[in-house]
């Protein structure tokens, strides 16, 4: 999985968070940063917000060449290691498997289950490698 054999798209997928994508969609991005920023989540210097949480700037749209791009350079890098940093370690106690129970899990992020007011899974996708993530086009055609 690590160079891509689990799930096809691992390593462009990590690529890309490096080297961003002029044709690329940064608006979740710079929304999901500004969520972490207000919750006090490290690296917290991308963008600057004001006191009630907007997005003031967005320092990733000043670096030279690259600013304008839809999805900069380092930009999505910075939101994986936002959640890495201030969820999955942070939270790690709660977070992972219970290795006593079940050695050979290896933890991952992309799993999705929707379920309804009942707790009746509507949706479930268990990625299977690393950086697979669920059709959203899916999702909602179990809705």
């Amino acid at each position: 999985m690590l160079f891509g054999l689990g799930a096809w798209a691992t390593l462009p997928a990590v690529i890309g968070g490096y080297i961003g994508n002029p044709n690329g969609n940064s608006g979740w991005i710079e929304g999901a940063l500004a969520q972490g920023g207000r919750a006090g989540r490290w690296p917290d210097n991308a963008l600057d917000l004001d006191g009630s949480g907007a997005v003031v700037e967005n320092k990733f749209a000043e670096l030279p060449l690259v600013g304008g791009w839809g999805r900069r350079p380092l930009e999505l890098a910075t939101l994986r290691l936002q959640n890495m940093v201030g969820v999955s370690i942070q939270n790690w106690g709660s977070l992972a498997p219970d290795v006593d129970k079940h050695p050979q899990v290896l933890t991952q992020l992309g799993g999705c289950v929707v379920v309804d007011e009942k707790g009746e899974v509507l949706y479930e996708f268990k990625d299977p490698g690393i950086c697979a993530v669920a059709n959203f086009d899916d999702v909602l055609a179990a809705l």
